[in-house]
């Protein structure tokens, strides 16, 4: 006799309740009498209340403790031995050449014929696999609650490791069975898993690469690169173009080395365009989505004194970079220039220039320089006398000579400061080949806060992220999957979300008017290539499985179904036929 939950029993507590209410109950017999007044008047006053009684063993006492017990053990999971249930971890290969044709509907068939046969009791857990393992179901779940993941499982990632994954499945698996479901054969090292391999070797084409480029004869040239792997077809294989459902040209592929490039004519007004091969075996690398270059203006509040800004040059660096906008109204910026801190919104970057101090240094180095900060990647400070006053720079020192700090970071809530310690009108550190190098680094680090897409095109599983005005942070938005499901998005400055599936994800407001649009795209050349897949089943060794002592769980549902109605017999006898009789 076993008990799966024994917190359960504390349920027998209810057989001393059932006693100690038979105890004091009170319930009188009726009966018939000629007349009230024959009696004396001290007799028909009844004791307020409950009193104790004898205790009468009557049937509705026997069935009501008997009811309590039945149910006490119910809870308590009670079992009578029987068939020890299985515990078994189903590992899913969640690499995208799984989708391949034949391979997945093989994967889904070979996962649901060892999930039937389970018995009712037996328990289950279903990993997904990744970079960091998925837990579809479970973990010791039963086994019925597998078939719908099984049925919206649908593998779309890059070439990754299952060590983690393995790893995770042993871990949950001490006392069963692991059984992974992938496309290759068995590796080394696995001989304790049972590994069922639904792959085929198969031919297949793959856009590895594309973009949209100028064209010097106007409108624009889709450059692509499209690999072979396998046999290749008698017929020739056509790559075509396509604005939406309209097809704007087709090019036959020539194949060298298994490697084909091309060039097709695109009008420049297109938004996105589609590159899409012919139907073969993996479909998730077949096409690819090109979006319109957009640009991105970065808005630069210039807060300094005339003469000080020409001294920095930075009129004539702003008019240099391209998609640079100078604002009057610092609120609408995200670059801002100043000789004093101010108040900063979100994703504002503001530059203060501190120039003044009683004691002016020159240092000529040697400069110590954080180079990781992507304000300073390609400068050196060669040749550089940087002419400063010496004061305290709030935050994180980024350039230093000796013990002095030239320039710092400052991070704060809503945005981050940068401090220089610079006086332009002696040295030459404005005028050394470095400066307008860090001066477009600070403008392009300001344009990854500028409003819209920090890219319009992403590679699946990888965050897309939106910057949003600040106006409009605090409405939600509605994101649309290619595959048509729709979902809200929590309000911010910044939105961002990650795809799983390979096409064109929206982002529309309450309105329905479209704010953002992200092409995904799969690209993976080692997925790609089906050539080294293949179909097998490889046992696990009987000497591992040995070690394997019994699960801790039973089969205890004939037990707890008997139970349940035991207790609901118990219970409508004492209703319907005890409570009803007088004694």
């Amino acid at each position: 006799m076993t008990f799966t939950n024994p917190l359960g029993l504390l349920a027998l507590l209810a057989l001393p309740a059932v006693l100690v209410l038979h105890l004091f109950r009170r319930r009188l017999p009726e009966r018939k009498v000629a007349a009230l007044f024959l009696f004396a008047d001290e007799v028909l006053v009844a004791a307020a209340g409950r009193t104790r009684t004898r205790l009468l063993r009557t049937p509705s006492l026997w069935l009501e403790l008997a009811a309590a017990l039945a149910f006490a053990l119910w809870l308590a999971g009670l079992g009578f031995g029987g068939t020890a249930a299985r515990h078994v971890v189903v590992v899913l290969d969640d690499s995208a050449s799984m989708g391949a044709t034949g391979t997945y509907q093989r994967a889904r068939a070979a996962a649901a014929e060892r999930l039937q046969q389970l018995a009712g009791g037996d328990l289950v857990s279903v990993l997904r696999s990744g970079p960091e393992a998925t837990i579809l179901v479970g973990p010791r779940a039963r086994a019925a609650t597998a078939a719908p993941a099984l049925a919206e499982w649908r593998p779309v990632r890059a070439r990754h490791d299952l060590g983690p994954t393995l790893a995770l499945a042993r871990e949950l698996a001490r006392d069963g069975e692991v059984v992974v479901v992938s496309d290759e054969a068995r590796p080394a090292g696995a001989e304790d898993l049972t590994w069922i391999a639904c792959g085929e070797a198969l031919p297949n084409r793959a856009v590895l690469a594309a973009e949209r480029r100028p064209n010097a004869g106007g409108g624009e040239l889709v450059h692509a690169r499209v690999a072979a792997f396998g046999r290749l077809p008698a017929t020739p294989i056509e790559l075509r173009l396509f604005d939406g459902d309209r097809e704007l040209a087709r090019q036959a592929l020539t194949f060298q080395d298994g490697i084909a490039v091309a060039e097709l004519p695109a009008p420049t007004a297109a938004p996105w365009l589609r590159l899409q091969l012919p139907a073969d075996a993996l479909a998730i690398d077949d096409a690819v989505w090109l979006a319109a270059h957009r640009p991105r203006p970065v808005r630069v509040a210039n807060l300094l004194p005339a003469g000080l800004a020409a001294a920095l040059a930075w009129p004539r660096v702003l008019a240099a970079l391209p998609d640079c906008e100078v604002v009057a109204d610092p609120r609408r910026a995200q670059l801002l220039l100043s000789t004093a801190p101010g108040a900063l919104l979100p994703g504002q970057t503001e530059i203060v220039v501190a120039a003044a101090g009683e004691t002016k240094l020159l240092a000529s180095g040697p400069f110590v320089v954080d180079r990781a900060h992507d304000w300073w990647q390609g400068t050196s400070l060669d040749a550089v006398r940087w002419c400063f006053a010496r004061r305290e720079l709030p935050g994180r020192a980024l350039v230093l000579a000796g013990n002095d700090v030239l320039a710092s970071e400052e991070l704060l809530a809503a945005g981050r400061r940068w401090w220089r310690a610079l006086d332009p009108a002696a040295g030459n550190r404005v005028r050394a080949p470095d400066g307008p190098i860090l001066c477009a680094n600070v403008v392009e680090a300001g344009r990854l806060d500028a409003p819209g897409p920090a890219a319009p095109e992403v590679l699946l599983h990888h965050e897309a992220r939106l910057r949003r005005e600040p106006a409009a942070a605090a409405t939600t938005l509605q994101l649309l999957a290619p595959h048509g499901q729709r979902r809200a998005l929590a309000a911010g400055d910044v939105v961002a979300f990650v795809p799983d599936a390979p096409g064109l994800w929206r982002l529309v407001d309450d309105g329905g008017a479209e704010v953002a649009t992200f092409a995904a795209r799969f690209v993976d050349a080692r997925e790609s290539d089906l050539g080294a897949l293949t179909t097998a089943t490889f046992v696990a060794q009987q000497a591992a499985a040995a070690t394997r002592g019994p699960t801790l769980a039973r089969d205890e549902s004939f037990e707890r179904r008997l139970l349940a109605l035991v207790v609901l017999v118990l219970l409508l006898l004492d209703w319907a036929w005890a409570l009803r009789r007088s004694w």
